[in-house]
């Protein structure tokens, strides 16, 4: 079960997150056979700032539960349903500034105002009108910034949400992990990026049909802040997302997975595979923790009874390195009898990491070899790459180039 919300009284800024577990060590970091294998690059670091400069010390207004806007409210001597109307027209409504919340009496308005932080972020969105796909750069309070793509797929309208910036995991073909990690978000931070996606979809006269936690960062290791931002995801009178609709991406950390299965929600979730033994893997995913292969498949077996939910295993294709025919033989023996889909993801290369993109006719085979084994497979069209918002390439690049302005 989730653990019961914080009170208004219980909520401090989201500069120092309470309760965040430990980022652990830096990366192991092997050094590489002879190309073309997985390549070399600089350990990723986790600095001093894992936790957010205290900018502005109040909460961002998007932080708060649903529990707390009523807290607050009667905290304040404003009855309770006021409380839920402010939730309303933030979560629902994507309205921040107090004063545009007309149907709130002033005196809580300008409660809300000294309480909360209720400025609307700086957003720049760069687009890609071949593929329907466009990438936000969302500032934050501390000047840091960080990435969401929004991806227009026919009548499906995706969102994919970053949970830290940068991340500690350090996959060595992402460029994500090339900035270390910075920080963790505050819930509010997270469903910050939703809301200004959400009004982009609505001047696109589209309407967000999924939500996947598979942009920077790891999210079970920024546990509460991504469950408390599901949760507000999944809530007809917030988000409206269907928790079928919302897919958490990790590359396995067991007391996280648990924990997701116990929330009792029914949310999809998909393990960062990559390699079908645990020597390739080991060498593109060089982080402390990481459950085994054969620990994946029992937590993938674990979810399903716990959930009813089968998991998806995602698989970047890297030519030379894990798209051969024997690698796709490998990986149908490894998931024969796991009720499970694989997502195959072509590699979307990134300057200067090694990697390349197989061709279309290696794809074709790997698919063809697990479709042949009778492996639910899919194949993720290549979306955002002309913006560097395709699959493992966001990397903030917008604030290197509004600070070089």
């Amino acid at each position: 079960m989730s653990s019961s919300p914080r009170r208004w009284s219980e909520v401090t800024s989201p500069s120092v997150p309470a309760g965040e577990p430990s980022p652990g060590p830096s990366p192991r970091r092997r050094s590489p056979p002879n190309q073309p294998r997985v390549g070399s690059r600089a350990p990723v670091a986790i600095g001093s700032r894992y936790h957010a400069r205290n900018v502005s010390a109040l909460p961002r207004i998007t932080d708060l539960t649903h529990a707390q806007f009523r807290d607050l409210a009667e905290a304040h001597g404003v009855r309770p349903f006021r409380g839920d109307q402010a939730y309303e027209w933030v979560m629902k409504k994507g309205v921040r500034q107090p004063d545009d919340m007309s149907n709130l009496p002033k005196p809580f308005r300008d409660v809300l105002w000294e309480k909360l932080d209720c400025k609307d972020p700086v957003t720049k969105w760069s687009n890609d009108p071949q593929t329907t796909t466009d990438k936000l750069y969302m500032g934050l309070p501390d000047g840091d910034g960080v990435e969401a793509v929004l991806i227009c797929d026919g009548r499906r309208t995706t969102v994919c949400l970053s949970s830290q910036v940068g991340c500690p995991v350090g996959c060595t073909f992402c460029a994500s992990g090339l900035l270390g990690l910075r920080r963790n978000l505050s819930a509010g931070e997270i469903l910050d990026q939703f809301i200004e996606a959400r009004k982009r979809a609505r001047s696109l006269d589209r309407r967000i049909s999924n939500v996947v936690m598979m942009g920077m960062g790891e999210p079970l290791l920024n546990y509460d802040a991504v469950v408390h931002a599901l949760e507000v995801l999944n809530d007809p009178e917030a988000g409206g997302i269907g928790a079928r609709h919302i897919t958490v991406s990790t590359v396995g950390l067991g007391k996280g997975v648990k924990r997701l299965a116990q929330e009792g929600k029914q949310y999809t979730l998909a393990f960062s595979l990559h390699a079908p033994d645990d020597e390739t893997r080991s060498e593109l995913i060089p982080f402390p923790g990481v459950l085994s292969i054969a620990e994946l498949m029992d937590s993938a077996h674990e979810y399903l009874r716990d959930t009813g939910r089968e998991v998806t295993f995602e698989y970047v294709l890297i030519e030379a390195v894990n798209a051969s025919a024997k690698h796709a033989k490998h990986l149908a023996d490894l998931l024969k009898g796991v009720r499970c889909t694989v997502n195959l993801i072509p590699y979307n290369e990134n300057p200067g990491l090694p990697f390349r993109r197989p061709t279309p006719g290696s794809i074709d085979r790997f698919e063809a070899i697990l479709r042949s084994r009778r492996i639910k497979v899919a194949v993720r069209k290549r979306k955002g790459h002309e913006i560097l918002a395709a699959c493992g390439q966001l990397r903030l690049r917008e604030r290197r180039a509004t600070s070089a302005e």
